[in-house]
């Protein structure tokens, strides 16, 4: 049987800047932009837009899988993503966007090429300042009456891109590490200050490290160090975490530790691959969780491993 202790990203949850929260179990879910796969055609969306401190720029969300994404600058195409089987697409702009404030919009054509474009429902106002001048502002506005604005980045958001996503484990005590930092970035991973492994974070972001040695029952540390080309840390993530091998009751759980930016939608998603698979995390930890909307950092909670 395998553990997880999963972690979450680093971003804020706020209604005004998340996908919309789910309600109480017992109404309807609202939908998440892009999330929902039972609705056709599936219109493009954005799911994240992120200018680093450097400049770098990382445009990522979702259409129908296998569909053309075109991302444009106002009227201009600033360029193209293919969506991949699971509908999820990432762009990384070749030159760094100039400052200005600008419109960012989607449309997507079906993997055939053929049929009218789909428009994406909401555009993004994205404000780059002048160098020195602040931090970038990019937020998702609604087209139509009465949809609700989601801020994307706010300043200061993109110095925290280093994050520590997940650390699984087997039966044996084997750990594996995976998370998200720049594209590219050189990180160096360690379990109780030794260090387990190292790599470089792919063109989506995501890093994973499988660690040289196993653990025992009991607390452990994982830290993820990002470092310069000499070799200086320039980015640090920590998380505490602890494993039971000896327990086999629940050894097919995963453990959510909740951090900043999570929801029970962002969670499931991660889990079981659809948002709408929340209710059964809820179900889960009624003792902790009186409103699905509210949930806090540094609760823990326990979710089947698999969907009912």
């Amino acid at each position: 049987m395998l553990g997880l202790v999963l972690v979450g990203s680093a971003l804020w949850m706020l209604r005004d800047r998340e996908e919309p929260a789910p309600a109480a179990p017992a109404a309807s879910a609202p939908s998440e932009p892009g999330a929902a796969a039972t609705q056709m055609p599936v219109v493009p969306s954005f799911d994240i837009v992120r200018i680093s401190p450097e400049g770098d720029t990382v445009i990522a969300g979702r259409a129908a899988p296998g569909a053309q994404v075109t991302i444009y600058d106002g009227d201009k195409e600033l360029g193209h993503a293919k969506a991949d089987e699971r509908g999820e697409w990432v762009f990384l702009p070749q030159k760094a966007l100039p400052p200005g404030t600008r419109k960012l919009s989607l449309s997507a054509l079906p993997p055939d090429g053929k049929g009218e474009p789909l428009r994406s429902e909401g555009d993004v106002v994205l404000v780059v300042p002048e160098p020195g001048a602040g931090g970038v502002i990019a937020v998702q506005v609604p087209k139509t009456a009465g949809g609700t604005s989601r801020v994307l980045q706010r300043p200061g958001d993109a110095g925290a891109g280093l994050s520590i996503a997940a650390i699984d484990y087997d039966e044996k005590g084997r750990v594996g590490v995976s998370g998200s930092a720049e594209p590219n970035a050189k990180i160096i991973v360690y379990l109780d200050d030794a260090e387990a492994g190292r790599t470089t974070a792919a063109a989506n972001s995501d890093w994973r490290v499988k660690a040289s040695r196993a653990l025992t029952d009991g607390q452990h540390t994982v830290r993820a160090d990002q470092v310069d080309a000499s070799g200086q840390v320039i980015r640090r993530a920590e998380v505490r975490f602890e494993i039971n091998l000896s327990d086999a009751n629940g050894a097919g759980d995963i453990v959510v530790v909740v951090q900043p930016g999570n929801s029970l939608w962002r969670i499931a998603r991660r889990i079981y691959g659809e948002g709408m698979s929340y209710t059964q995390i809820f179900e889960a930890n009624r003792g902790q969780i009186q409103d699905p909307n509210k949930i806090y950092p540094g609760q823990n909670f326990v979710a089947p491993k698999t969907k009912p």
